[in-house]
């Protein structure tokens, strides 16, 4: 028992945080302190949303709703972080080599692996349901077995996402296992989920303004279809002791039957995952291809993008979503003016056909400051930073062929738009308009990224413990991401003004590439003078 309670100690003391907050103040205060308060202003301000929901529901006496309604929400969002997360937590350990050689069995490993991913689920779980059953709580005249049924569910309400994530997770790990390019297989799988992720939320929309008058359909739709959600409302509204052994003990069950099942195949898998498949021939013919210092650099910068799932996800997102759109805007043409009326656009069929160069110049704007690669590069260098100074090569060579591989992962995605739209609405464009959307397609994602490096090399983060605390919890992905939407704002505002005031298409379409020309200039004389000075700041 000692042994076991050592090793959940030490493993629970890496990759459990929910929030990565790391400040020049290393105490153990600070460490602790703000992401609980980071928790408590989340949980707050979930809280908040909870109760204008209530009362809602509270004109209709089916305040229980609100029960469902999160309960159904927690457990789709635990889904979707569990899959992330169990690649970290169990299919891809780091440690595996050190434990495997230690005298533990694997059922014990195995167990303690399952128990650090089901506590982190708790406390994720807890961030999103906990408001509501508060806020429950405290419109609600409950007695005692609420809380008693409350504080299981908690702790049991997690179990289900859990599982249904370790087999999604265990499917995606497994699948790509058997691939030489494992990553690439990972990459389209993570890609899928998050865009049928997306289309669900979508579809999802409209639930907020009529749920006043669909609350007993949403209530019913729900519990009819997840178990968990049904049991936990009828506990709460008609307590039986009955119904709640019942309710601990499928939950408990279906966690056992879990491990069991895992331990069948985890440590195959886990195997197979890090094992290196080399494919060797005795009459090949090797040869030595040198490269220009650039071109190098550029092969280098593909081959670290494609090895990481969540750097190529990050970015591709926006990449694809504007393929989507354009796909959309094609096949539906007639249908937009109806979409674009939910988000309070008015705009007709007709003023749609007529703008339909300056719709694609606004689509490429948004794909373009939307997704930003090089807000990671310099920080995802990591320790091995130093030995790409000492390389050969100046400086600003290194920084612009970090810039020339982000805009070659990009130019692909908007080509193809591009071509779609000419392609469909042939009639609508002029020469002009399509040779400036073409320049202004390979300019915008330049402006982008150079943005991208400048924060990258003024905010870098070396010591990031993965590639996800880099692409996702960084100083520079933030401001990145930030700048980027601004400069989208700015430019769909420009564009809609010139739309409202009959501007000429063709005005309004090279004075915009013209404009991004300049401002391209001024970042690449910004990044000659002040970039080189932080390149060489820089030291791990």
């Amino acid at each position: 028992m000692k042994r076991l309670l050592s090793l959940i100690k030490a493993t629970m003391t890496d990759n459990m945080n929910l929030f990565k907050i790391k400040t020049k103040n290393k105490s153990d205060v600070s460490k602790k302190v703000l992401p609980i308060a980071l928790f408590g202003f989340i949980a707050c301000y979930i809280g908040m949303m909870a109760n204008d929901l209530i009362d809602i529901l509270a004109e209709m006496h089916v305040e229980y709703v609100l029960l469902t309604m999160f309960v159904a929400l927690t457990t789709i969002l635990t889904v979707i972080e569990g899959i992330y997360k169990s690649s970290n937590l169990l299919f891809n350990c780091k440690d595996d080599n050190m434990l495997l050689s230690l005298p533990i069995k694997k059922s014990t490993i195995l167990f303690v692996r399952i128990f650090k991913f089901y506590v982190f689920e708790v406390l994720y779980n807890s961030l999103f349901l906990l408001p509501a059953i508060v806020i429950y709580a405290i419109r609600v005249n409950v007695g005692a077995s609420y809380y008693v049924v409350s504080t299981l569910a908690l702790l049991l309400l997690p179990i289900i996402p859990i599982v249904v994530s370790c087999i999604i997770g265990f499917i995606t790990t497994s699948f790509s296992s058997r691939f030489k390019y494992k990553n690439i297989v990972q990459i389209i799988v993570t890609m899928a989920f998050g865009l049928a992720a997306l289309y669900v939320s979508f579809t999802l929309q409209g639930v907020t303004q009529s749920i006043a008058q669909n609350a007993t359909n949403i209530n019913g739709t729900i519990t009819s279809v997840y178990y968990p959600a049904d049991a936990y409302i009828r506990l709460v509204t008609n307590f039986n002791i009955q119904d709640l052994l019942i309710f601990i003990g499928i939950h408990v069950a279906i966690l056992f039957v879990t491990i069991f099942v895992l331990s069948k195949v985890y440590f195959k898998i886990n195997s197979r995952v890090k094992s290196i498949t080399a494919v060797t021939n005795k009459n090949r013919e090797y040869k030595i291809k040198s490269n220009k210092p650039v071109v190098s650099l550029i092969k280098k910068e593909l081959s670290r993008f494609i090895s990481s799932p969540v750097f190529v996800t990050n970015a591709a997102f926006g990449l694809l979503l504007f393929i989507v759109a354009v796909v959309i805007i094609c096949i539906k043409f007639d249908s937009v003016p109806e979409m674009l009326a939910g988000s309070n656009l008015n705009i007709t069929l007709e003023q749609l056909q007529r703008f339909i160069p300056i719709v694609l110049f606004g689509l490429v704007a948004f794909a373009a400051y939307t997704s930003s690669i090089t807000s990671s590069m310099i920080s995802l260098e990591g320790k091995s930073f130093n030995i790409l100074k000492s390389l050969p090569v100046k400086a600003s060579k290194i920084i612009l062929s970090k810039v020339y591989t982000a805009v070659l992962v990009m130019l692909p995605f908007i080509f193809v738009g591009d071509i779609i739209f000419f392609v469909r609405f042939s009639s609508s464009f002029t020469i002009i308009e399509i040779i400036s959307i073409l320049v202004a397609s390979i300019i915008l994602p330049l402006i982008s990224e150079t943005i991208g490096i400048i924060m990258n090399l003024k905010y870098p983060k070396m010591d990031a413990e993965n590639d996800t605390e880099v692409v996702k919890q960084s100083m520079s992905s933030a401001v990145s991401v930030f700048a980027g939407f601004g400069l989208t704002g700015i430019t769909l505002g420009a564009l809609v003004t010139c739309a409202i005031n009959n501007i000429d298409n063709n005005i309004t379409i090279v004075g915009g590439t013209v404009i991004s020309i300049l401002l391209y200039l001024v970042l690449v004389l910004y990044l000659k003078k002040r970039s080189i000075k932080d390149f060489n700041k820089i030291n791990v």
